[in-house]
């Protein structure tokens, strides 16, 4: 039987971990995000999380909005894949895009493609199908999600977080990185996942052939499920 309580809890993360990668020039969503670290920082995974909160919360919205800019969506070139697929096959919009597709048209949800112009194997994007997937599941007998994990989210998250822990430019998301890693640590104990065996990176391989240019077409403002 489904702890409601913990699946509430885990989407609550999902969607506080998807906010950051989206950009944004206003300040509606970071104080969302704000609202939700406020919320979480109470009863924080591991207790050397606390001082990650800690530091997180000393945050402006002008500091983030640098930070993702020069880290993550500068108009030069970047040094963190933003997709899912680049981790697994070196380039964008590959076979993880198709396996959240197969996913996504199981559930009940639609991307809004005038609201959120990335592609479906987006992190951001991910981490919102995956927050939804389990709030639609707290009552169902579904596990959409758990497919979405196992298929996707297990198979890049630790590359992600290590990309993040390894950029000199990271200050806000170093932090984030570091309550990712507590939280999907979790994700797998909760889940009886084993975390994947480590192979050679195809990331780091076709960086070193041609640094990563993000794929951002748009900002973004909101996000929104078309049903």
């Amino acid at each position: 039987m489904k702890d409601k309580n913990m699946t509430l809890g885990r989407s609550y993360y999902y969607e506080f971990f998807a906010i950051p990668f989206f950009f944004s020039e206003k300040d509606e969503k970071f104080n969302l995000w704000k609202k939700q670290l406020d919320y979480l920082k109470n009863s924080p995974i591991a207790n050397e999380n606390l001082d990650d909160f800690k530091a997180l919360s000393k945050f402006s919205f002008d500091e983030f909005r640098a930070e993702q800019n020069r880290l993550l969506y500068d108009y030069s070139y970047s040094n963190i894949p933003l997709t899912a697929s680049f981790y697994k096959e070196g380039r964008d919009e590959g076979l993880a895009k198709k396996l959240v597709l197969d996913t996504l048209r199981k559930s009940k949800f639609r991307k809004n493609s005038e609201l959120c112009k990335d592609s479906e194997d987006f992190i951001g994007f991910i981490f919102y199908l995956m927050s939804s997937l389990l709030k639609d599941e707290v009552n169902t007998n579904a596990f959409l999600s758990t497919e979405l994990f196992v298929n996707v989210i297990n198979e890049f998250i630790d590359e992600f977080i290590d990309f993040i822990k390894g950029s000199k430019e990271a200050d806000f998301y170093l932090h984030l990185a570091n309550l990712m890693q507590s939280f999907f640590e979790l994700e797998r104990s909760i889940l009886a996942v084993e975390k994947p065996k480590i192979k050679p990176s195809v990331a780091k391989e076709m960086i070193e052939k041609q640094p990563y240019l993000s794929n951002l077409k748009t900002t973004k403002e909101k996000f929104d499920w078309g049903e």
